[in-house]
């Protein structure tokens, strides 16, 4: 036993390393307490070894008051269960408790020590005791029970009062539950409110001498879960958190801009884009959807086309994201495909597509590129654009409220003259600024399109500027210009939403089209490591990225060999794959 007869021994060993150590003792009034949320670990995360994913409050507090170390694995997806929402872990069991959002105690552990151990309050080990406390033991007088040597360390060291509650019993042996809850032998055990110590003589002179009990598992094991709650999570998509209603992708999701065919001879074609998005290990694709052809004359609607795409993606497991723009001139009045005059006309049209669409459309894009004046109808005005994309989300989520609303993708520009283009990041910060920042009710993640030109992906101005060509002399056309539009997403209280990429890549080709010069600067070995790094970067340095749609995937394979879309592709016109292609296939996902 850790006790006073064998603890000298081992005090000085059992110097436990600190795990993310969180010590401040429960607050008598919670709401009182100031906290500031993690936005970047609120983010969601995917568990490969369980296959559940953990998100806001749950995923913050388990990265902020131990981890793997202290709770385990999840082993459940979050559910509600008597009224709180609650997600099960190895070790421990997480609450939401909404009375106490906004604080740091709005997330709190299960005692599962106490539940495990009602029935044996009156066994020896736990009746309370009376005796002072001393250097080599703590005594926590409301519950009457001794905190010694390397168990004491322990509790200290990691998260002490907040993860672990007050000692409900003296040191003693106990036989672990046999497998999979436990090992099925014999430890020196502590019971805390929400936990289990148990001493561990094989890792002596390790952080593992003291492992927290599997309570998580014994009770899961013996009370068990409802069935939805222990399937395994895809992991292409997060469901939405429920304590929050928030909604995002994974963190760096896989996807492709392709070109598309409506025609009834469409589905050879469709086939083949879709077995070469699962070749790649990708599973998102980006299309858009022209509102004037699926509605061509006001209420009458036409899906066929559509559906022959839709239907091919899910057939093949492929997610979708479907970017709406292009409005029928009935709908503009001023002849243009631009921005309608009518929000509540895009509002009506985006009920029936995502009513039609409902569970096969994950994703929709509000318009593309909305800061440039030709696909606004002459004109870059915010104030039409929030209306547009009120009328667009309401829209949608009247007939889907699972699917997900993404702001259209920003052009890169650092031109501001509205009747041409105006500054993205400009853009974005008159987007919050109008009418009380209105626009943050109606948008799930935030698009926009990086730049690129002939510039590496590590490098941006005026720090670090890349191509010797030219495009190198603002931040416009860098990919690195997603880090400025994320810093205006911060500045305007908005860092708890993702960014998705809904086009980005690199262009490459001998026979660049005019105004794509650029392209000509690019090999296609540079095309395929550039868009590898690009990759690397948002794994590796941006919790807040989201789906990363590469632009793109076949267009040359539909368009003329001048064609400057046909470039980006990384597949040629046969669908041979480009050396990006065979970059992009082999990286790690």
């Amino acid at each position: 036993m850790l006790s006073r007869t064998r603890g000298s021994l081992l005090c000085a060993v059992m110097l436990v390393a600190v795990v993310a150590a969180v010590t401040s003792p429960i607050l008598l009034n919670p709401a009182n307490a100031q906290y500031q949320p993690n936005d970047e670990l609120r983010m969601p995360k995917y568990v490969e070894e369980t296959g559940f994913w953990m998100q806001g409050p749950f995923r913050e507090y388990w990265e902020t008051h131990g981890g793997l170390y202290i709770f385990g694995y999840p082993i459940t997806s979050v559910f509600l269960d008597n009224g709180l929402y609650k997600q099960y872990f190895e070790r421990a069991i997480f609450e939401y408790h909404p009375e106490h959002a906004g604080t740091e105690y709005e997330v709190l552990l299960q005692r599962l020590g106490a539940i495990r151990t009602e029935p044996r309050m009156g066994d020896e080990p736990f009746q309370a005791i009376d005796v002072e406390p001393d250097a080599n033991c703590d005594f926590h007088d409301l519950t009457g029970h001794r905190l010694c040597f390397g168990f004491r360390d322990y509790w200290a060291k990691n998260g002490g009062l907040s993860n672990f509650g007050y000692a409900l019993s003296e040191e003693f042996d106990e036989r672990n539950e046999p497998p999979p809850a436990g090992d099925g032998e014999v430890h020196t055990v502590q019971y805390f409110e929400r936990t289990r110590f148990e001493w561990h003589p094989e890792y002596k002179d390790t952080q593992f001498e003291v492992l927290l009990g599997l309570l998580g598992s014994e009770y899961l094991a013996e009370h068990g879960a409802p069935a939805d709650a222990l399937a395994r999570q895809p992991k292409d998509l997060p469901p939405a958190d429920p304590t929050t209603g928030l909604k995002h992708g994974p963190h760096v999701g896989y996807g492709f801009n392709v070109v598309w065919r409506g025609d009834d001879q469409s589905a050879q074609f469709h086939q083949q884009t879709m077995d070469k998005v699962n070749e790649a290990g990708f599973s998102w694709i980006r299309f858009q959807i022209g509102w004037r052809n699926a509605e061509p004359q006001p209420g009458h609607y036409r899906f066929d086309h559509i559906d022959r795409l839709v239907d091919s993606a899910r057939a093949n497991n492929v997610r979708i994201m479907a970017s709406v723009l292009k409005a029928p001139t009935w709908a503009t009045g001023n002849g243009s495909d631009g921005l309608p005059s009518d929000p509540g006309a895009y509002a009506e049209f985006m009920r029936r597509l995502a009513e039609h669409f409902e569970g096969r459309i994950d994703a929709y894009e509000i318009w593309n590129e909305q800061n440039l004046s030709f696909e606004t109808g002459g004109v870059v005005d915010v104030g039409q654009y929030v209306d547009i994309l009120k009328a667009g989300y309401n829209g949608v989520k009247t007939s889907d409220s699972n699917a997900i609303v993404v702001f259209g993708g920003m052009t890169p520009t650092g031109v501001n003259d509205p009747h041409l283009a105006i500054d993205d990041a400009n853009y974005l910060r008159d987007i919050y600024a109008y009418n009380g920042g209105e626009m943050k009710q109606y948008y799930d993640v935030l698009g926009t399109h990086p730049g690129s030109a002939c510039n590496a992906p590590d490098t941006s101005w005026p720090d670090n500027p890349g191509c010797e060509a030219g495009w190198r002399d603002h931040n416009s056309h860098y990919f690195r210009r997603v880090e400025d539009i994320r810093q205006v997403m911060v500045e305007n209280g908005e860092g708890h939403k993702q960014i998705w990429l809904t086009e980005f890549g690199w262009s490459s080709s001998t026979n660049p089209a005019p105004g794509q010069e650029f392209s000509g600067h690019v090999s296609e070995q540079q095309q395929a490591e550039y868009i590898v790094r690009a990759f690397e970067i948002a794994k590796q340095e941006w919790p807040w990225m989201g789906i990363m749609f590469l632009w793109n995937l076949q267009f040359s394979t539909m368009m003329d060999p001048s064609d400057h879309k046909g470039h980006w592709s990384v597949l040629n016109s046969d669908w041979s794959h480009r050396p990006a292609y065979e970059a992009i296939k082999a990286m790690p996902k």
